[in-house]
């Protein structure tokens, strides 16, 4: 029986004490709230859908992958048994990667913006703490400032502890939003700090040093990562260039020798059955598949996530299947 159905039936109710009604209506309002969370994305998609895909981009794959099956359907209908069923399954993956790729570069921009001004808000925190003002009273000041990509995190900060809600909570629900281990990591000392009473201004400003830090060093190994990268691309331009010169040199030389080989009736069985279309269309494939990899590796060597190579996927594929179709 559900518990709205008990506080329903009067007779139910009237045997139980006073704490036990407390706890059921207790578990009531958990269970409401619970359902509410869950229906709290699908509110805030059908608001701002842009905003929500940005802040959550791997649900973009459900409206990407749809209408790229779509594509897939009628493409492969009107291209069935043509060389063009290949641009069909290329565009597919495309469509598919291309919002994703879009999406995520823009968190991993905005959650990047908002680690490089998490120190100077706390060290701004830190000292309207040393000047004497309550930690609510001082996230209310600086929210009045300008943090970047951060300054409406710190205004919905501001917003929640007007309306009662703890600093500490305040700050966890700050990191359950943009869970980073920079931010969590900060979030977690600062919360810790203030919750066993210490010297909450002097753990802000060891917080804010240690975020600083934190991020020079990942923006070092970045920097430094980021030869790879272009490593990948010159090795996939390498690649293209040595299989598009087979393509256009060594597959139409060993066509001609087939054919006359056919003709002087002396040419072998493999001499005489060489397809160049076929040939070609393999390299195609070679070019393709090699352009997308090369990229998920990119992302994950210089940016450190695969879903961050999806843009060099779709810049190499691109360039793979278009110099096999116009140049080629």
């Amino acid at each position: 029986m559900k518990i709205m159905d008990i506080f329903k039936q009067p007779q139910s109710t009237e045997s139980l004490t006073e704490e036990e009604l407390s706890e059921l209506e207790d578990t009531l309002i958990d269970s409401k709230m619970e359902e509410a969370a869950k229906n709290v994305l699908v509110k805030e998609f059908f608001k701002d859908p842009f905003k929500t895909l940005y802040l959550y981009p791997e649900y973009t794959f459900l409206l990407s992958v749809p209408f790229a099956l779509i594509f897939f359907a009628i493409g492969m209908t009107a291209t069935w048994g043509t060389p063009l069923i290949d641009d069909v399954i290329i565009f597919t993956v495309l469509i598919s990667i291309t919002p994703p790729a879009i999406t995520f570069h823009k968190k991993f921009k905005r959650t990047d913006t908002i680690e490089e001004y998490l120190p100077t808000f706390l060290r701004d925190i830190s000292e309207m703490s040393r000047a004497g003002l309550t930690l609510p009273r001082a996230v209310n000041t600086v929210a009045k400032g300008e943090y970047g990509a951060l300054t409406k995190e710190v205004q919905s900060m501001d917003n929640s502890m007007s309306w009662g809600v703890s600093f500490e909570e305040s700050l966890n629900n700050f990191a359950k939003r943009i869970s980073t281990p920079i931010i969590v990591r900060s979030v977690s000392l600062i919360t810790q700090a203030s919750t066993a009473g210490g010297r909450v201004a002097s753990v802000l400003e060891a917080a804010a040093r240690d975020a600083r830090e934190v991020k020079l060093l990942e923006r070092e190994r970045r920097g430094n990562m980021m030869v790879y990268v272009v490593i990948s691309y010159m090795s996939f331009f390498v690649f293209l260039f040595v299989i598009g010169m087979l393509t256009s040199t060594f597959v139409p030389t060993m066509a001609e020798a087939g054919k006359a080989a056919q003709a002087a009736g002396a040419g072998s069985q493999f001499i005489g059955a060489f397809d160049p279309a076929k040939y070609t269309r393999l390299m195609m494939h070679t070019g393709v598949i090699q352009g997308f990899m090369s990229g998920l590796v990119a992302g994950q060597m210089g940016e450190g996530s695969v879903f961050q190579g999806l843009k060099h996927s779709i810049i190499l594929t691109l360039i793979a299947w278009a110099v096999f179709t116009f140049v080629i």
